[in-house]
């Protein structure tokens, strides 16, 4: 096999470090315990041409690799684990149009996303009472003419604070996966809204909403993404890649954690007795294994092969080994490790929901085994 990556991605990847290292890493922990959104930094990331990298150039995106996608996540994320997951929801939402959406579409929603117009895009999947099982979601939309009336509430929303365009799934055609289409909203659109920001252990500079559709109406021939009852495709389909972008996220976080954690025990004794030794072996072992899984599953996405279960493996394997990293950095550094004085603190509360969201550990195991079974 062949493990070198290509100038392209190269080029990207060193791109995405300089942005990441000048402009968004120095500002970190400020943001982090002011909560604040970085809308203009975004933008400025945007405008490098940074977002929506698999977006094919036809439609005005970079038209990168998944690989130079997941490298550049990895980079951000060794910065900002909350600029990076906003990043990577803005590029599923980007990729999920450039696939799906129509040329007015497009023109409406996709470029001002690439371009930095929008600070940002939302995926609005989970509900309250639909977050694993994304089939049984209850939002729905009723049919009135040309207008689209939706109501329901959806739940856990990165970016909804500032997002430009919402991809929202709904029910309008029964019961199942069969009834779910996918449309677009605009937050200027009648009977929509943003509900409370949620106050998270991590990733504090990333805004998580609930969103509510009280008799919100659209154009639905304008907007629809779908035909009637194709969105739980959709779905799938952008949940799949998704996965590779959390894997990319764990990644850079545990990385940043391996960094921080090499500083503080060299400013702390300046060398290690054989446990410690042992761990920091076995930590950077499981990193290596990670970037390797995460990497294959992007090279699979790019040649167009299956790589669902690659994706799964992926995200389960790198945010569990994320998180068992940040934990043992914290341990290796004893009290000072659970202070302000290294970053590792902030990127252990950063790292827990990477096991959680785009589908929890259990689902992936769920992904992989069908996988296994149907094979």
């Amino acid at each position: 096999m062949d493990f070198r990556i290509s100038p392209a991605e190269q080029d990207i990847q060193t791109r995405a470090r300089r942005f990441a290292r000048e402009h968004i890493a120095p500002h970190a922990a400020q943001w982090e315990r002011e909560e604040h959104f970085p809308a203009e930094t975004l933008r400025a990331y945007a405008q490098e041409g940074l977002v929506g990298l698999t977006v094919p150039k036809e439609l005005g995106g970079p038209g990168a690799s998944t690989v130079a996608y997941a490298l550049s996540i990895m980079e951000l994320a060794q910065a900002c684990s909350a600029t990076a997951v906003t990043v990577a929801v803005s590029s599923m939402v980007a990729e999920v149009l450039s696939r799906f959406a129509t040329p007015e579409q497009h023109q409406r929603f996709l470029s001002p996303l690439l371009k930095g117009d929008f600070f940002a895009g939302s995926f609005a999947l989970s509900e309250p009472g639909a977050g694993s099982d994304a089939a049984s979601l209850r939002t729905s939309m009723q049919i009135d003419g040309d207008t689209g009336i939706i109501n329901g509430e959806k739940t856990w929303i990165s970016s909804g604070t500032h997002a430009g365009v919402f991809v929202v799934w709904v029910r309008d055609n029964g019961e199942g996966s069969r009834g779910i289409s996918t449309v677009l909203v605009s937050p200027e659109d009648p009977g929509f809204s943003v509900g409370r920001k949620e106050d998270k252990m991590g990733l504090r500079a990333s805004s998580t909403v609930s969103l509510h559709f009280g008799d919100c109406r659209i154009p639905v021939n304008e907007r629809r993404l779908s035909q009637q009852g194709g969105g739980f495709r959709i779905a799938m389909t952008a949940l799949d890649g998704g996965r590779i972008g959390v894997s990319s996220q764990a990644w850079g976080i545990a990385k940043a954690a391996m960094t921080a954690l090499r500083q503080g025990l060299q400013e702390q004794r300046g060398s290690l007795i054989g446990e410690e030794r042992a761990m920091i072996a076995q930590m950077e072992t499981e990193l290596q294994a990670a970037y390797g899984l995460i990497l294959r599953a992007a090279w699979l996405k790019d040649h167009k092969k299956p790589f669902s279960s690659q994706a799964a493996m992926a995200k389960a394997y790198a945010t569990e080994t994320a998180n068992r990293v940040c934990q043992q950095a914290v341990t290796l550094l004893g009290e000072e490790g659970c202070t302000q004085l290294y970053p590792i603190e902030r990127l252990l509360r950063d790292c827990k929901v990477t096991t959680i969201y785009e589908g929890t550990s259990e689902v992936q195991r769920i992904v992989i085994a069908r996988s296994l079974m149907r094979a």
